[in-house]
């Protein structure tokens, strides 16, 4: 079973947020879902970019996405789409803290996606994704659940 990993240098720890995910991700089959997450790093970029790369080394750029407002924007067929063509191998999908993407970063990764033009909260993003990664995966295997 190949392996999407979500990496968010935040925490999620409101109840319901992690009960809609853990629905979520429960049905997934067709690929798993990795929550990769540590406490925010607040007001310090440098040391939230640090871990972000740390988490990114030795991955090939092609299979990491960076998740941002001003990121290419899909639709679910569009991102259905990305992600069986990606499952042949690792995809990573990262979100930022609450400042954004250091400039660093931003210049090191082409991949960017975004959700929606609207803002999210991060914790309510990372939910949104799921739920489309769940999607995707009704899409790829043809399960009524996107119509």
């Amino acid at each position: 079973m190949k392996k999407i990993r979500v990496i968010c240098p935040f925490e999620v720890k409101n109840k319901e947020l992690l009960s809609l995910e853990h629905h979520y991700l429960k049905q997934l089959s067709l690929f798993k879902v990795e929550l990769i997450e540590t406490k925010s790093f607040g007001e310090n970029i440098q040391k939230e970019t640090s871990w972000l790369k740390e988490k990114l080394k030795n991955i090939h750029q092609d299979n990491i996405f960076l998740m941002r407002e001003k990121g290419k924007e899909l639709d679910s067929l569009q991102f259905a789409n990305l992600i069986e063509k990606k499952l042949t191998c690792e995809i990573n999908l990262v979100f930022s803290g609450a400042l954004g993407f250091s400039e660093e970063l931003l210049e090191t990764y082409q991949g960017k996606l975004s959700l929606s033009q609207l803002t999210f909260p991060h914790k309510l993003s990372r939910l949104v994704l799921i739920e489309q990664l769940y999607r995707a995966q009704s899409i790829i295997t043809s399960h009524p659940y996107h119509n």
